[in-house]
């Protein structure tokens, strides 16, 4: 039984270390999807390697999605904190 609650206690240490870091991980998100929008952007224009301009949207699309997402939890978060 004790081994299983070391384990608990391990997985807790996990899940808020991962919590922690997904506060920083988040504005790195959306400055890769700022990067990928103006690649997207100049790719257009300059019609040069327009190959490459669904896969740069769907990071873009993937960083701003994941962004709202830990918005959204962080809100969710901070409702459930009592007054």
């Amino acid at each position: 039984m004790e081994v299983v609650l070391l384990w608990l206690d391990d997985l807790d240490d996990l899940v808020f270390t991962l919590a922690l870091r997904w506060e920083q991980l988040r504005r790195s998100v959306l400055t890769v999807g700022l990067v990928a929008a103006l690649a997207v952007a100049t790719c257009e224009l300059s019609l040069i390697a327009t190959e490459l301009i669904p896969a740069l949207s769907g990071v873009a699309a993937a960083s701003v999605a994941a962004w709202f997402l830990g918005a959204a939890l962080r809100v969710a978060y901070y409702r459930e904190l009592p007054a």
